[in-house]
């Protein structure tokens, strides 16, 4: 293992470690939750009627 590859470990272990800590701020976010999903919801909707027009 090189330098490098030990370095880049180390910081993604510290990286990971604030995240956590910092992102975490005890509440439920259902509504970022949904609003992220939307698009996807959209798109596999898209999908479907383009399916159904095709038969």
């Amino acid at each position: 293992m090189t330098q490098a590859e030990i370095r880049a470990l180390e910081n993604a272990g510290r990286s990971t470690m604030v995240w956590s800590a910092e992102a975490y701020d005890g509440t439920t976010h259902f509504s970022e939750v949904m609003r992220a999903l939307l698009p996807a919801t959209l798109i596999l909707v898209a999908a479907a009627a383009l399916l159904v027009a095709l038969l």
